[in-house]
């Protein structure tokens, strides 16, 4: 993922750096200069722009609506620097300091999915059907019907999709973003819920198999 990163107290960047999951994970670049910005938005396509710790003679109006001049599709994330800095309209994401890079990963985290089916109705075993758009499970033979939380349905949608047995660090990095460095139970957790209103609603004991840190649909 490519991020570029505006400030000048390199806060950011000392974050980025010290902390091996995430200077690993992405492809980073610091600027200071709104002029050097606009250069490298005509060269290059970001994920996100990170835009922080503005020099005192700017603020944060003045350096987001020059480099919105320049008509970037990125995503902007503006770094509050007081309770009172303005929030503009054309920031997708504002976070305040001081700066929780949790938080910040969980939205950089968001655009994930490109492995994902194109299909819209998936046909599984015992009369069970998955519609991805409406994130809904219906059993044909109880008739019922089981509404997925959002997360829920990404994870059974890339399971159906690859078809067969599926690592962790491959879940947690097509679904949340993460890479291999990062010690989380977010992925069990999700699955034990999934699993417990599976057998709830459906009677379904082994609908998501576990096999050395891999999960497969029946």
């Amino acid at each position: 993922m490519n991020l570029l990163i505006v400030e000048n107290n390199f806060l950011l960047k000392e974050n980025f750096f010290f902390q091996s999951d995430l200077k690993n994970k992405f492809n980073l670049i610091f600027l200071s200069s709104v002029k050097n910005v606009k250069k490298i938005l005509n060269k290059k396509n970001f994920d996100f722009i990170i835009i922080s710790s503005l020099a005192a003679n700017s603020n944060s109006f003045h350096v987001i609506a020059n480099i919105f001049k320049t008509k970037p599709k990125n995503k902007i994330i503006q770094i509050l620097e007081k309770n009172n800095d303005i929030k503009h309209g054309f920031s997708s994401y504002c976070l305040k300091k001081p700066l929780m890079i949790n938080k910040l990963l969980s939205i950089l985290g968001k655009p994930r999915n490109k492995k994902l089916s194109k299909k819209k109705i998936f046909n599984l075993k015992k009369g069970l059907i998955f519609r991805r758009f409406q994130r809904k499970i219906l059993c044909s033979i109880k008739k019922k019907e089981l509404i997925l939380t959002e997360k829920e349905s990404e994870i059974l949608e890339y399971l159906l999709t690859e078809k067969k047995f599926i690592k962790k660090i491959d879940l947690l990095e097509n679904i949340w973003g993460f890479n291999n460095q990062v010690k989380t139970r977010t992925l069990e957790t999700h699955i034990y819920r999934l699993r417990k209103k599976i057998v709830k609603n459906f009677g379904i004991k082994k609908f998501i198999s576990v096999k050395n840190n891999s999960y497969k649909i029946f």
